[in-house]
């Protein structure tokens, strides 16, 4: 994830702010056929739904990642909180998530197969675990970075968890929609992340108490492909 450097700083004392906002895709939903099963198709089923691109009916992108940079003096990272990425109809659930610097991944296998789990840093391996039916075991997120997650076994699987060192951050929803809050006021920059359409960063100017819009808008899906697979 982008670290850039804080243009203002919050004054002590001073009520926080929030930023919401939608992120879209301009023109015609692009049509997207489902990935075909080449493995346990008793389990997974002949076809499946691809998760790497999902459009809402009003253009909203699901699974981007919004990220606020540069905070100064903000809150720090939850320590030793646990998020769940589970294996289910061989597909890793939820598809992109985020979480925080010392936090934790707990890994569950909920099909009657065998899944794996294997997490990279961009060519660095954070951890491959083998993930038998009904296994439950936990990684920790020991430093910032994008985590792509595989199943060798199915190499349809894909997952993402965004890895920050501060507590700004979220995924858009189905209907493109996202929302930060208790950030301090001052002026920072905002990152969306999408890992088919790539990243999109702006200026972001947080005032005492008050709620900020702002939306974000892919003009198609031409650069699908530019995102981190």
């Amino acid at each position: 994830m982008a670290i850039v450097l804080a243009l203002g700083a919050p004054a002590a004392g001073e009520p926080a702010g929030s930023v919401t906002g939608t992120v879209t895709l301009g023109g015609a939903p692009p049509v997207r056929p489902q990935l075909p099963v080449q493995k346990n198709r008793e389990v997974c089923g002949e076809m499946l739904a691809d998760d790497r691109l999902v459009i809402g009916p009003s253009g909203g992108v699901r699974y981007a990642v919004v990220t606020v940079e540069g905070l100064q003096g903000g809150a720090k990272p939850q320590r030793d909180a646990t998020h769940a990425l589970d294996n289910h109809a061989c597909h890793f659930v939820p598809h992109v998530q985020t979480a925080e610097v010392g936090q934790w991944l707990e890994l569950h296998n909920g099909d009657p197969v065998l899944h794996n789990a294997d997490a990279r840093i961009g060519q660095e391996t954070i951890f491959n675990v083998a993930l038998p039916r009904d296994h439950r075991t936990r990684r920790p997120l020991a430093r910032p970075g994008l985590v792509a997650i595989t199943c060798d076994a199915h190499p349809w699987m894909s997952a993402f968890v965004a890895v920050t060192d501060h507590p700004y951050h979220t995924v858009t929803d189905a209907s493109g929609t996202y929302e930060i809050r208790d950030l301090p006021a001052g002026t920072y920059r905002i990152h969306v992340w999408h890992e088919e359409l790539g990243t999109q960063e702006r200026p972001l100017t947080i005032e005492p108490g008050q709620a900020t819009k702002l939306d974000f808008s892919y003009s198609d899906a031409g650069n699908a492909g530019q995102g981190v697979r």
